[in-house]
């Protein structure tokens, strides 16, 4: 009776010890996971492992499972993914939820974080598989972490295809910045994969824009038409190209975008109205975004506008100031140390004073040309039997008296010089 007493009395102690730790593991857990809130990891972390340690002194083992899945994302939170997977793969003891899709996520992040982009692969696809129809949002960002990963193991086309998956559940979630994120990735990997009709890229980026007039965020949405604008540039479709980086212009008037942002989409806007040919009106946006390149001390991007900018010239026939403006994107190039943009600038001075009928200085140039193409890292044949061709065409009609008629040596240049902002 009295050991039955004994018994009993410590059974009941037992007891009452584990609901004082459980007690305090859930006040812990509670402190981590403010702080977690308040961006302090190394807090958190610190929280999660006296968490862990007081569990491992309680008699049940599912909230030492579940100290120990915390104490992982915690680690994986501060920067030690090994710890973070260790710790994780401990939580999947027998006796734990094989189907927790949290817990693969989770594996997922560490093996992300390490580099091991082919392995977070497999257990992303399968923290997707395991998540309930009502948790959509997670299933969303598991896709982007997951196209990232494809992205990085050279698989383009899936990549793509789960950027457009997440755009989609994101738009049901009615979370429209980030389903317009998604689709501009979904659209940039599409076109990088060469794997898509016209037709499908496109419709991701009509999409894209349609999803871009509920983003209230306005740098945000200023960061999005220029990129949705370069996208359309890329697939040749030059208005829409022109409405995406008008739209962008006038939305970062509006902000506090710096002045280089304000130049790029200037510069933008300029390149794809060369492209269509509407050489008037890009001749405000070269010169604007010339000068804001001159006053931030640029003369590399300084020297794409000056270029350009002659080029408009040049295609209305002003080939006056087609010479002035190309003879200062070459300085701006020369003092850039910019080879190629050098070469490009002495080939169409030379192709100018051709037109204009200075042959001696059109052979000049074209020398200088082909001098400076030998020095760039410039490996196309073509690029220099043109520049000779030009050349020695000049050269023949000049042994002949001949008018400058050939149209070898009509205006080539670039129409476009697009950057990212």
């Amino acid at each position: 009776m009295a050991s039955t007493m004994t018994s009993s009395s410590t059974k009941g102690h037992y007891f009452s010890q584990d609901l004082v730790i459980y007690i305090e593991i859930q006040k812990l857990s509670k402190a981590a996971v403010k702080s977690f809130n308040d961006n302090d990891t190394a807090q958190a972390l610190s929280i999660f492992k006296k968490a862990f340690l007081l569990s491992c002194k309680l008699s049940e083992k599912q909230t030492q499972k579940s100290c120990l899945f915390n104490l992982g994302t915690a680690y994986i939170s501060a920067g030690k993914p090994k710890k973070g997977l260790k710790c994780l793969m401990q939580s999947r003891t027998e006796g734990s939820d094989e189907r927790d899709a949290n817990l693969y996520f989770n594996i997922a992040v560490a093996y992300d974080e390490m580099k091991e982009h082919r392995k977070a692969v497999k257990f992303y696809e399968k923290a997707i598989t395991m998540y309930g129809l009502n948790e959509i949002n997670s299933i969303a960002d598991a896709l982007i972490k997951l196209g990232y990963c494809f992205v990085a193991v050279g698989n383009l086309p899936s990549g793509a295809h789960s950027f457009r998956l997440a755009g989609h559940s994101y738009q049901k979630l009615k979370k429209i910045e980030d389903a317009a994120m998604a689709m501009r990735e979904a659209a940039n990997y599409m076109i990088q994969s060469q794997k898509f009709s016209k037709l499908e890229v496109l419709s991701t980026l009509n999409n894209c824009v349609q999803l871009c007039t509920g983003v209230t965020d306005k740098s945000l949405l200023g960061k999005l038409y220029n990129h949705i604008g370069l996208h359309y540039a890329e697939m040749k479709c030059f208005g829409q190209a022109r409405q995406c980086f008008a739209e962008s212009l006038d939305t970062c008037r509006e902000t506090s975008f710096s002045r280089q942002k304000i130049a790029v989409l200037l510069q933008n806007l300029g390149a794809v109205d060369n492209a269509l040919g509407q050489y008037e009106p890009s001749l405000r946006c070269h010169a604007e975004a010339a000068d804001m390149y001159g006053s931030l001390g640029e003369r590399q991007s300084q020297g794409q506008c000056l270029y350009n900018l002659a080029f408009a010239y040049s295609q209305l026939k002003n080939y006056n100031m087609a010479e002035f403006y190309y003879q200062k994107a070459l300085c701006a190039f020369s003092d850039a140390g910019e080879v190629r943009g050098q070469w490009q600038a002495c080939e169409e001075l030379g192709s100018i004073h051709f037109c204009l009928g200075n042959k001696d200085q059109a052979l000049s140039y074209y020398k200088q040309a082909l001098n400076l193409f030998g020095k760039s890292k410039e490996t196309s044949d073509i690029l220099r039997e043109r520049i000779l061709g030009k050349l020695i065409d000049v050269m023949e009609q000049k042994a002949t008296h001949q008018h400058p008629v050939s149209s070898g040596n009509s205006i080539s240049g670039t129409k476009a010089a697009i950057l990212y902002l």
